[in-house]
């Protein structure tokens, strides 16, 4: 899942929003991108505060953020999420654009050893990259 942080109001104040735009699901698993659009940031204040803090937030256990961040517990639980990883994506002079999101249904799956993180890192700057490339067409 890749999340994208922006957007405006229609009075020009900035909307800070995030929308799913981006979605892979194993088979069997049930889709959430449609529900996941035009969030707003300050529904999920602890968790963004977090994720820009530490640049990733692994949680291996849902329940383990469900004092700490419970707004974000809640969108996760719905979404049958028990483990899960973020990572910021930056544009090119780093400032935060979004984040990707790697979410399983078993808890304890966020066990990467050094080359899948390596692989995840990699999917990072692919994406980051191709997102400046698209911005710089327009």
């Amino acid at each position: 899942m890749i999340s994208i942080i922006g957007g405006h109001y229609a009075n020009g104040r900035s909307a800070l929003k995030t929308s799913c735009s981006f979605e892979v699901v194993r088979t069997g698993v049930k889709g959430h991108q449609k529900e996941l659009q035009s969030i707003p940031l300050t529904c999920i204040p602890r968790f963004v505060e977090t994720l820009l803090n530490k640049k990733e937030l692994v949680i291996n256990n849902l329940d383990d953020i469900k004092e700490i961040m419970p707004a974000t517990y809640e969108l996760k639980k719905d979404q049958e999420v028990a483990s899960f990883f973020d990572i910021i994506l930056n544009n090119k002079d780093g400032e935060p654009i979004g984040f990707l999101a790697l979410q399983y249904c078993k808890i304890n799956s966020v066990n990467f050893n050094r080359e899948e993180r390596n692989e995840i890192l990699k999917l990072k700057f692919f994406i980051e990259e191709n997102l400046e490339k698209m911005v710089m067409k327009k």
